[in-house]
């Protein structure tokens, strides 16, 4: 026989138990920690320039930076550079991303091929961009083929590097359990081995994307009449301070916004894995 503690027991108990956190909190937690950031971010950047410790000649103050950005998106010169920029790095971009995920996806599956190519590939993935700039420009000349070849080496090799490891580290259980239920080799491949690999592909792409404006920028400093590279450097040539610091703020809430755009195609694509892990 057995007996109920009394009510009071059950009560103190239960006020002794640890509270759930707020759920606006637990939900909304990186946004507000990422607001204080931003805000704390602004706030000593105005400082060290009211207080002297790096002159306006050289930093705008954040106030004379969104003005100078607001000013851009009005007369329309900010939007008349950004928009060619954008062009490039979404060719760029795009080429890379097939031949990437192609080369990969051969090198991953057929180890002697990625052991020939080990150290051509090894030699070209740790040249330096810049030292390339020649290069490009001698084949290609300074118009919009050599600044696309630019964005298109730059984000190559993040896709390539990563869908080669992709590929060649899928579990061989997956693939010996595919084979001995019957499968042949197209459908292990189409609905075992590229389904597996697949989430690893996508911080090379997302790195991809981030370096596709790295290297825009140096490109079109080749040359050009139209880029943000252009309108950084034109700003500095005139000493427009403001103007400088807009073009880059312009430049990285492009970036905000192809990280969110690669974010969201990742968790679309992915989602049935998070299925899996979350259950």
């Amino acid at each position: 026989m057995t007996t109920e503690p009394p009510r009071t027991e059950v009560a103190d108990v239960a006020s002794k138990r640890p509270k759930p956190p707020n759920a606006f909190l637990a939900r909304y937690d990186r946004y507000l920690y990422g607001t204080i950031g931003l805000f704390a971010f602004l706030f000593l950047w105005w400082l060290v320039i009211d207080r002297g410790l790096i002159s306006s000649l050289y930093l705008a103050t954040p106030q004379d930076t969104v003005k100078a950005f607001a000013d851009g998106i009005a007369d329309g010169s900010i939007v008349t550079d950004a928009v060619p920029s954008i062009q490039r790095a979404v060719i760029g971009f795009s080429i890379a991303l097939v031949v990437g995920i192609v080369l990969g996806i051969l090198v991953g599956s057929i180890p002697a091929f990625g052991k020939f190519a080990e150290p051509v590939l090894l030699f070209f993935r740790n040249l330096s961009l810049l030292a390339l700039l020649p290069v490009f420009v001698a084949f290609l000349g300074i118009d919009e083929e050599s600044k696309i070849a630019i964005v298109v080496w730059a984000c190559f090799w993040p896709i390539f590097i990563n869908a080669v490891g992709a590929v060649g580290g899928v579990e061989r259980i997956l693939i010996n359990s595919a084979r001995t239920l019957g499968a042949g080799r197209f459908y292990i491949f189409t609905q075992v081995i590229l389904p597996a690999a697949l989430p690893s592909f996508f911080p090379g792409i997302r790195l991809a994307a981030a370096n596709a404006f790295t290297a825009l920028v140096a490109a079109e400093l080749v040359g050009g009449a139209h880029g943000l590279g252009i309108y950084i450097n034109n700003a500095s040539y005139r000493m427009q301070t403001p103007q400088i610091y807009a073009g880059i703020l312009t430049l990285g809430l492009l970036g905000v916004l192809v990280n969110a755009v690669m974010a969201g195609a990742e968790r679309y694509l992915t989602r049935w894995q998070r299925g899996l892990t979350t259950r």
